[in-house]
């Protein structure tokens, strides 16, 4: 009886070790506390003052819908480079169309999001119905999009300002925080809720995670990887409404900022370029990270090329200690399958 006892002692101590083994997620989270806490401790004591915060988090809230969207489309194993041009024609969109006037701001959306679909349709039947690569198919895409939209939009625009609904939308905030980001953490959690309970979602999971068994089951896994260049591109477009809202007078450089800070956002939460499983809690808190990061360059004063060295320095640095916890949890886990 007691060696019994003896026994089960380090089974239940590898049982605890493995429920605290550090995860992405939670790597990428004690980063954003760390960061936020060296924000209001050494940048600015106002860190959480009503304007910093009504300054910063429509920025990480826009960031977050529009890095959601990109993990979709990154666990298939793609990338959509089309993005800022999906964006930037929806706020011309929403400029032109209503001509300012709020009652033709509901046609304007509609039409938006009949632009992103098709975007949407035209990456995913490429990518997946045609096999091409799709860090191609989407820059190409992503250009034709922007040439579409200047031709839309003409050298000067006839209206200078979205309708005031849209911009009291995207301006709305409780105590400072912005309805944007509050949008933005419940688009994330329905994210998660769609991919670990919904059938849809865990099948988009499994042809992502598993290709092969996925066709062998009986799964059109083209289909639903090409269903997560759609959805992708409808968050991009709300994300395009949203921004273009914000700013009232968005401009073609509207999407520019969020092409790469989008993929950078997904991969410090966790994701595998080749593709995989995604967090979308975990993404929202890599969006957090990069958006705040930048904020404090900002707020120290340094330079464009200096504030690209140190956000270069310490996301290279953030990647590679994701990589490693990555890696060491593909290995426990294989150890754990060859011991049972």
């Amino acid at each position: 009886m007691s060696m019994n006892r003896v026994q089960r002692n380090p089974l239940q101590g590898t049982a605890v070790a493995r429920a605290i083994r550090p995860t992405p997620t939670l790597v990428i989270t004690g980063a954003v506390v760390l960061l936020t806490a060296i924000s209001q401790l050494v940048v600015t004591d106002g860190f959480f003052s009503r304007g910093s915060l009504s300054t910063l988090t429509p920025l990480i809230g826009i960031l977050v819908l529009v890095a959601v969207g990109q993990a979709f489309v990154i666990s298939t194993g793609g990338i959509d480079l089309s993005l800022p041009g999906t964006m930037t024609w929806v706020g011309a969109i929403v400029l032109e169309q209503p001509k300012g006037a709020d009652g033709g701001l509901f046609g304007a959306v509609v039409l938006c999001a009949g632009v992103c679909v098709l975007i949407g349709l035209v990456n995913g039947i490429l990518v997946e119905g045609l096999g091409l690569n799709s860090l191609v198919v989407t820059l190409a895409v992503g250009q034709l999009v922007l040439g579409c939209t200047q031709l839309y939009r003409g050298a000067v625009p006839q209206v200078q300002r979205v309708p005031d609904n849209l911009a009291a939308w995207a301006t709305a905030g409780i105590g400072g925080v912005s309805g944007i980001l509050l949008a933005s953490v419940a688009l994330a959690v329905l994210a998660t809720f769609f991919l670990h309970r919904v059938v849809a979602g865990r099948r988009l999971v499994a042809v992502s995670t598993a290709k092969r068994a996925a066709v062998l089951t009986g799964i059109r896994a083209s289909l639903y990887r090409m269903a997560a260049y759609v959805v992708a591109a409808l968050v991009y477009g709300v994300g395009g409404l949203l921004a273009a809202g914000q700013t009232g007078t968005p401009d073609l450089t509207l999407g520019e900022p969020y092409l790469l800070t989008s993929v950078v956002a997904v991969v410090l939460g966790g994701a595998a370029l080749t593709g995989g499983r995604v967090s979308p809690i975990a993404t929202l808190m890599g969006a957090v990270f990069v958006t705040v990061l930048d904020f404090d360059l900002r707020v120290l004063g340094l330079s464009a090329g200096a504030r690209l060295i140190v956000q270069g320095a310490v996301l290279a640095l953030g990647l590679s200690l994701i990589n490693v916890v990555r890696h060491r949890a593909e290995i426990g886990r294989a150890l754990r399958r060859l011991a049972a």
